[in-house]
Formats: structure tokens, C-alpha cells, sequence
């Protein structure tokens, strides 16, 4: 926290105090309205903000007499706040100007000594609604009017996180206000915790790149701490790997931060172009909050810049400068310098310690394995993934040590794939994961700005929610869920794949899915029976909605729902788990045992891919053995289904109708013809 010598905040408080006190004496008293002093005292969620100001001598007298804005934390926020409340930090929540929402810029100017800034940022919740940020704090109740006793304007906003100035232990005047340079420079006279930046520092100094962090206006630098770069050649920290940690004309504190968003470094240029951008994970529930990290993405490279991602944690964020925001993060970013088994020991508290953990307990084969297996693509799991698994889950696979050792290959691929490479080749639809027994599906969808790519594995879909993190040996993608332990049923699975979202549509109708639920074995009525569904894809669907438009809409339209129950059933088997090898190996002359009764569907493999036949349509089997806990799903990119099913059906209801009204028709005659005789 700051301190001052005690003669300048003695003739600082004495001239404030004489004016206040001649305002007082010579202005007139025609104040009708509360002042902001008045509004603080008599609301109950600003109680702990107001045993602050009370408890100064000063800061009472500012919030009667003069012009003011303060940004009030409430009772929640002050009570998590661990730091020092001091009179430092309640004139830092202070600005000598009235400011409502509409009139807060870029900055407004606090009333710490030094004035540091206060960074407003905005941040859309809505269509028409915005979140207002001071720092990391967000406004909750703004606009809150208040009028001084001289009649002077002033505005109240609360805040949902106490506003916390930079802090130094040295007496020295010119660090009150420090920009970023000079926190670089003087970076042992600030309090930033146990961490310590001189290595970087001595890059920066070294590389003539210390102005940079002197430019005015609003910006955001990233500063590695000094145990980053124990895995790091110094070598690697040139100029642009410099400014590839610099933001310009943004300062992004961590909460407005919009998660995922690429921003443009320095480092971007023609020849060179990072981006950075932040991301969250979410902590176990004893746990408090969650971490922050912030990536690069090296998108256009150079021999001494290759392509790829490099996530660092932010230990120590939001510390507000005179040019910006400073955060403190646990490695340099654009830097790859290590493999892919040393970038998971990295993770011992990061992101994917579980996985690591996992690995290093239970799975040392398999980290060996990987270590000298050349380049390859890891879909590593994050925490949270595992945390999804369920305690029964996971400790039973890490019980079966065969079974573990499947699932940790079928997150291995044996050459680099990239993320750019899943979305441009849409041909790339599946490839095959080390346990060579089994392929992963990947598929990509969203618009074009923001796209989101997914993998299918063992029954699990999981979307890529890091990709293309760089190594040496290859990429790492990290995934949300785990690959292999199916956790769902085919009813969720319907209703969670983004690939069968118009089957899940079609199989609300007429409860069909409520039906599905209701099966249970005949032998024993506890227990579900198990399943197997022929789930035509939503490309399938499309097939039809190009050949047959007029059917398409009356399936989806909702009002033909017998049609649709008629093809579903068609696609649905009860009281078998068929594998596909199981499905291949029953010959031609077999029927399919589906809830329509016996139907001819054959199915063959040829070169390595599947088919489904029926009737005259080759359905290709894009997805087999999806699994689920009471079942298995194989999607299909052709609806078995006849024209004549849909068209057919929908004539047969115009000719009962029609029957039905010349019924009605013919009945009415002939009673009026009897009236008539009478």
C-alpha cells in the first residue's frame, strides 16, 4: 500500500481541510437532497465500506461538501478483500468529478495522491445491456444520485470487488502513480507477493525494449515471473517475443476480459503475427473461484517463431499502472521450448494436473511410451474433465490397469494434427488414435469466426476447449471430457451430440424417447434394457431435405409424428448391444430384430468402412460403436426411409378425410331428405 512522507500528506490534509472548512463557512445551506455521505451511511450492503470512512478524518468531509464520485464496494466484497484498508485505498474509490455511467470514458482520475487512473471497460451482456467495469470490478448498482451541501452534484455507483491501488514499500513520491516501466524498473520497491521478475527485466533492459513499457495511453502487459524461465532457453527472449507480451490500446483487467477472444499483440505484423487471449478453469468446489490463464497463438510464424500455442497461469493479476494493467503470469509466452512429457509436468498445478498425476501414479509406461514416440498429438483432459468421471468411475479405471492403458492411447495420435488442419479439411473426418483398435471422429461447427471442433472417442464426445498448445515433439489439444468412459446413455447422447441434433428433434415427438426409457428387461423390470440405435446424422437428414423438401417438412413440421415414430423405430433394436463386428458377421441372410419386428438391414465392411443396406439404400456407418452406459449408437449418413413412407402417408390422411366428409356429407342428405317426407 502506498506511504507517503508525513510532510506532504500533512500539507495535503491541511489545504484540503482550510478549504473545506471556508466552503463550509461561507456557502449557503440549501442542500434537499441526501448527500453521498447520507447514501452510504443509511445503506445496509455498504455498512463495511462505511466503518472505512468513518474511521478517517478527512474523507467524511469530501463526501459533504464537494463534487465527488464513489465507487463503493458492498459488504460481500469488503469482507473478501485481505488487504490493507487504509485511507490509501478509500481515496483510491474516489473521483473529484460527478461521473453517471453515460459520462464514464476510457479513465477518470482517483483522488490517491498521484491521481493514478481508474480503466472503465465495457463489456456486453446482452443485446441491449452492457456490464460496466472499474478495473476488475463490476457496477451493480450505478447512477445512484446524490447533491453536496453546496449544492454540487455527486454520484454513487457499488461495486461487487474492492478496487485495490498498486503498493510499495518505499517512501518515494514518484512511484505513486508508476507506469509499467518504471513498476519493471523499480519492481523490488513494489509489494508483488513472493514473485520476482528480474529475468525478464534483464531481457527487456538487454533488448533496448524498456521504453515500450513507458508508451502512454491504455494497455496490457504480461510479465513472466522469474521460475518460468527454468525451463526456458533466455536465448529464445528476443524482441518479439517481447512485445508479443504487450497488448496496446486495450487494458484488460481479467474479469472483462471476454474469455477466448484473440487480441492482437506488438508482435503482430506481416512477417509475424501472436495474438493472445484469456481463459478460465473452474476450481473443485472446495475450492474458492478459479484460475486464469492467458495464451499466445502464434498464427504466422518465422524459423525463430514456430506456429502453435503457449498457455501460461496468471499468478498475480490486475495491477493497475499509469499505462494500463500488469499481469504477473508463470511463464513467457510464443516461446516453445519443451516436450510434450515436460510440458505436463509443468501441469502439476495447472490445468491438466490430474491427467499428470494419473499418468506419473498409475500410467508410467505410458509416459515413456510417448517420451520417444516421435511427433504426435495428445488430447489431454483437463481437471475438470476428470472431476465429470465421478469418484466410482475413476478409481475403477485406475484399478484396471489393461483398461487405463486403452483409454490413455485412445488420446494419442501418431502424427501432428492441428486445429486449423480439423476445420479446412472437412474430408478429415476420423483417424486412428494409438490403440489401433479404435478411431476418434473429429467434427467442426459454428460460425466462421467462432469456430468450435469436437472429438469423438470410445462413446465420449469432447470438445477441444485449448487447442494446438506447441512442443517440441508435437500438439496438445486439451479436451473437457475423457475419451473412452462413457458417462451417458444413448437418450443423453442423442440429446448432447451436436452431430444428432435433428434425430434427438424427431425423437421428441410422440414421446418417443419417453417409450425408450420405459423399456426395462422382462426378467428383471430394475433393470434397463440395453440398446441399439442406427442414428442417421443431421447430414443424413439434409440428404433428404434436398430430395425430398415437401417430406422433410412434414417430418419436422411435428403434425406427422406416427411417420416419424414408424422410421425410428425402423433405426432402433431393444434387448441387444450389437458392435458393429457383431452387426458385420451376420450375413446376408439375417434380419434385424428392430421395434418395426424384422427387417432386412445388412451390413458389410469394405476397406476399413462400414455399410448399412436396406432395401436400395448404402448407408455409410460414419460413427461406429459410439458407446453408452445402457447401449451403443452408430451414426449413419443415410435416413433409411422410402419416399413412399412420407408421401404416401400423407395422402392416405387427405383420402380419410375426404372419405370422412363425404360421410358426414351424405349422412346430412339423407337425414334432410327424411325431414322432408315428414
Amino acid at each position: 500500500m502506498f506511504t507517503h512522507s508525513s510532510s506532504l500528506v500533512t500539507l495535503s490534509l491541511l489545504a484540503m481541510s482550510s478549504w473545506l472548512a471556508f466552503a463550509s463557512a461561507v456557502g449557503p445551506v440549501m442542500n434537499q437532497q441526501p448527500t453521498i455521505f447520507d447514501l452510504i451511511q443509511n445503506d445496509p450492503d455498504l455498512s463495511e465500506f462505511f466503518n472505512l470512512i468513518s474511521r478517517n478524518e478527512l474523507v467524511p468531509t469530501l463526501l459533504k461538501f464537494r463534487q465527488a464520485t464513489v465507487f463503493a464496494p458492498n459488504n460481500e466484497a469488503m469482507k473478501a478483500f485481505t488487504g490493507q484498508k487504509d485511507q490509501d485505498l478509500l481515496l483510491y474509490h474516489l473521483a473529484n468529478v460527478a461521473l453517471t455511467t453515460d459520462k464514464l470514458d476510457q479513465s477518470v482520475s482517483s483522488e490517491l495522491p498521484g491521481n493514478p487512473p481508474l480503466w472503465i471497460a465495457r463489456r456486453d451482456a446482452s443485446s441491449y445491456q452492457y456490464d460496466l467495469y472499474i478495473n476488475d470490478a463490476r457496477v451493480i448498482r450505478g447512477d445512484i444520485k446524490a447533491m453536496s451541501t453546496r449544492q454540487d452534484e455527486q454520484v454513487l455507483h457499488v461495486i461487487d470487488k474492492v478496487l485495490e491501488p498498486i503498493m510499495t514499500s518505499a517512501r518515494d513520491p514518484q512511484l505513486s502513480n508508476p507506469d509499467a516501466a518504471r513498476l519493471l524498473e523499480r519492481a523490488g520497491s513494489f509489494n508483488l507477493g513472493p514473485y520476482q521478475i528480474s529475468d525478464f527485466v534483464q531481457q527487456v533492459t538487454s533488448h533496448k525494449k524498456l521504453s515500450v513499457f513507458a508508451t502512454p495511453g491504455r494497455h496490457t502487459f504480461l510479465i513472466p515471473i522469474n521460475r518460468g524461465f527454468e525451463a526456458v532457453s533466455r536465448d529464445k527472449i528476443d524482441p518479439k517475443v517481447i512485445d508479443g507480451h504487450i497488448v496496446p490500446n486495450v487494458a484488460l483487467f481479467s474479469r472483462p476480459a471476454i474469455r477466448g477472444r484473440p487480441v492482437q499483440t506488438l508482435a503482430f505484423s506481416d512477417n509475424l503475427k501472436v495474438t493472445i487471449s484469456f481463459s478460465n478453469e473452474s476450481l473443485p468446489s472446495q475450492e474458492i473461484g478459479s484460475r486464469i490463464y492467458v495464451q499466445s497463438n502464434t498464427l504466422v510464424g518465422d524459423f525463430h517463431h514456430p506456429r502453435g500455442v503457449v498457455v501460461a497461469q496468471v499468478v498475480k493479476a490486475n495491477i493497475p499502472v499509469r499505462n494500463g494493467v500488469v499481469h504477473l503470469i508463470d511463464k513467457p509466452l510464443i516461446v516453445i521450448d519443451i516436450d510434450i512429457v515436460n510440458f505436463l509436468k509443468e501441469q502439476r498445478n495447472g490445468i491438466l494436473y490430474e491427467f499428470y498425476r494419473i499418468m506419473k501414479d498409475f500410467a508410467t509406461n505410458f509416459m515413456e511410451g510417448i517420451t520417444g514416440a516421435g511427433e504426435l498429438t495428445l488430447l489431454a483432459p483437463s481437471n475438470e474433465a476428470f472431476r465429470k468421471l465421478g469418484e466410482k468411475n475413476l478409481n475403477a479405471l485406475l484399478a484396471n490397469q489393461q483398461k487405463l492403458t486403452e483409454i490413455l492411447q485412445l488420446h494419442v495420435i501418431r502424427r501432428r494434427l492441428s486445429s486449423d488442419e480439423i476445420i479446412q479439411n472437412p474430408l478429415l473426418s476420423h483417424v486412428e488414435s494409438a490403440d489401433r483398435h479404435r478411431r476418434l471422429y473429429f467434427s467442426a461447427f459454428g460460425p466462421d469466426d467462432n469456430i468450435t471442433v469436437s472429438v469423438e472417442g470410445g462413446g465420449v464426445n469432447a470438445t477441444i476447449i485449448q487447442p494446438d498448445i506447441g512442443a517440441l515433439n508435437g500438439i496438445v489439444h486439451i479436451i473437457d471430457r475423457v475419451l473412452g468412459v462413457p458417462t451417458m446413455t444413448v437418450i443423453e447422447k442423442l440429446q448432447s451430440d451436436p452431430i444428432m441434433s435433428k434425430t434427438h428433434a424427431l425423437a421428441i415427438q410422440d414421446d418417443f424417447l419417453g417409450r425408450m426409457q420405459a423399456y426395462r428387461d422382462p426378467y428383471n423390470p430394475r433393470i434397463q434394457q440395453k440398446f441399439t440405435m442406427l442414428v442417421p446424422s443431421d447430414d443424413a437428414w439434409e440428404v433428404i431435405h434436398r430430395t425430398m423438401g415437401s417430406a422433410f417438412k412434414k417430418l419436422f413440421m411435428g403434425e406427422y409424428s406416427y411417420n416419424v415414430r414408424q422410421i425410428l423405430e425402423r433405426h432402433l433394436v431393444v434387448g441387444q448391444e450389437l458392435s458393429i463386428n457383431n452387426l458385420t458377421s451376420q450375413g446376408r441372410d439375417n434380419y434385424l430384430q428392430t421395434i418395426r419386428g424384422k427387417v432386412k438391414i445388412v451390413f458389410v465392411e469394405n476397406g476399413g468402412e462400414y455399410f448399412a443396406e436396406w432395401e436400395n439404400i448404402r448407408a455409410r456407418v460414419v460413427r461406429p460403436d459410439v458407446q453408452c452406459i445402457d447401449g451403443v449408437i452408430h451414426v449413419i449418413d443415410h435416413v433409411l426411409v422410402q419416399r413412399r413412407e412420407i408421401s404416401v402417408s400423407g395422402s392416405e390422411r387427405f383420402t380419410v378425410n375426404a372419405l370422412l366428409l363425404l360421410a358426414i356429407t351424405l349422412t346430412a342428405i339423407f337425414w334432410n331428405a327424411r325431414a322432408l317426407q315428414h
